[in-house]
């Protein structure tokens, strides 16, 4: 059975618009946190090997990022993340599944 057959289902049985579509932008919220989580984690990586252990040593004229400021900006990311998911399933999801 298709989502929009379902949905159709769900508003002939009374279901509300929030209802309908919470489960979708639950299930986008939740894919951007992984993704952002991911995100962090490989950046994480890339400043504690790339810049801390071989760009710092080799150019000692300037200052570079650590890893501290990754960790202090990750949870700004994955707030980013989600907001944008859930702004944009409820955008598409008012757009698509009107019934």
């Amino acid at each position: 059975m298709s989502r929009s057959k379902e949905t159709g289902i769900m508003r002939l049985v009374g279901a509300s618009n929030l209802f309908i579509q919470l489960p979708f932008m639950l299930e986008g919220a939740i894919a951007a946190l992984i993704g952002a989580i991911g995100s962090v984690a490989a950046l994480w990586a890339l400043v504690r090997y790339v810049v801390v252990d071989w760009l710092s040593t080799s150019l000692t004229f300037t200052a570079f990022i650590g890893t501290g400021d990754v960790l202090r900006l990750a949870p700004w990311l994955l707030l980013a993340a989600i907001v944008l998911a859930l702004v944009s399933s409820a955008f598409s999801l008012s757009r698509y599944t009107r019934v």
